[in-house]
């Protein structure tokens, strides 16, 4: 740790910045850093960033593949990017690419014989808000399938729920690419985007079941329903709401496995389990963050 003396010229307060870390991160005259107070009143002081701006993305493929296609397009899509484009060396049929189910969400995408754009992709920022609406969704969609089970109203909120986690990631990617000052910090991203991740997981599974597992829903509504309160108010997370967490998963009675229903249970059984154990890692990062 370096002490230095903080010294005082009329109503100013100042400290001299350390020669090394100046010339490491270039910082002269002219200069300018960026001052952040942190939760427990210390200052971090940071190179002002130039910021980036989103370039257009030109690609050239031969691949007739539709899932490396698909996979591709959701790349692009994700990263922040001005615009793609996609070019293929010869005519395609995408009406199996218009099937894929991640795909149909997006906005702004256009598909031609020979090419594939969007020129225009949609930015986003607070991935924490946009976990919120995700597990709102989640929420609503169980109980859906809980009360009257629209099999078309179950879809729409697992396409919600897909683009949610797109728009996760997006936000995610585009915050660490641009190094944009964000009211997260960096390990608050990453315990977003896993819990975001094995959600959309649990959904996947979820509307496979039929709509007589009204006990199952309930226990995971339950599950779901304490997640939503410890996501809202993140600043106060701590290791016994983790630990309380924890103790719902476990009510999910364990399946035995012997037909594909079965499988997909357990799959929500486990999917809720690893988010419990992001929830559980995070609330130790936050201990950790208070004892500094």
């Amino acid at each position: 740790m370096d002490i230095r003396n903080v010294q005082k010229t009329g109503d100013m307060h100042y400290v001299y910045l350390p020669t090394h870390w100046c010339r490491e991160h270039k910082i002269g005259p002219k200069s300018k850093v960026s001052l952040i107070q942190n939760i427990d009143g210390s200052l971090a002081i940071s190179p002002q960033i130039t910021e980036k701006k989103p370039k257009n993305i030109v690609l050239d493929i031969s691949e007739d593949d539709q899932e490396i296609i698909h996979k591709l397009v959701v790349a692009c899509y994700i990263n922040p990017a001005k615009s793609f484009r996609i070019n293929f060396d010869k005519e395609m049929d995408f009406t199996k690419l218009l099937n894929q189910k991640r795909l149909i969400s997006l906005e702004s995408v256009e598909l031609d014989r020979k090419q594939i754009t969007s020129e225009s992709t949609i930015t986003v920022s607070d991935p924490d808000a946009l976990l919120k609406t995700m597990i709102r969704k989640i929420k609503n969609m169980i109980t859906v399938m809980q009360k009257n089970y629209n099999t078309e109203l179950i879809s729409r909120y697992e396409d919600e729920i897909d683009r949610s986690k797109m728009l996760i990631d997006k936000s995610i990617i585009t915050s660490l690419t641009f190094e944009k000052q964000s009211k997260l910090n960096t390990i608050d991203l990453y315990y977003i985007t896993l819990i975001s991740k094995d959600l959309e997981r649990m959904v996947d599974h979820m509307i496979n079941l039929p709509k007589n597992e009204i006990l199952f829903f309930n226990s995971v509504l339950e599950c779901v329903d304490y997640l939503q309160q410890i996501i809202e108010d993140t600043d106060n997370l701590d290791y016994k709401k983790a630990i309380e967490l924890v103790k719902k998963t476990q009510k999910i009675k364990k399946p035995e496995i012997k037909d594909i229903k079965a499988y997909d249970k357990q799959r929500i059984r486990l999917s809720l389990d690893t988010v419990a154990d992001v929830v559980m890692d995070w609330a130790i990062t936050k201990e950790v963050e208070k004892t500094k």
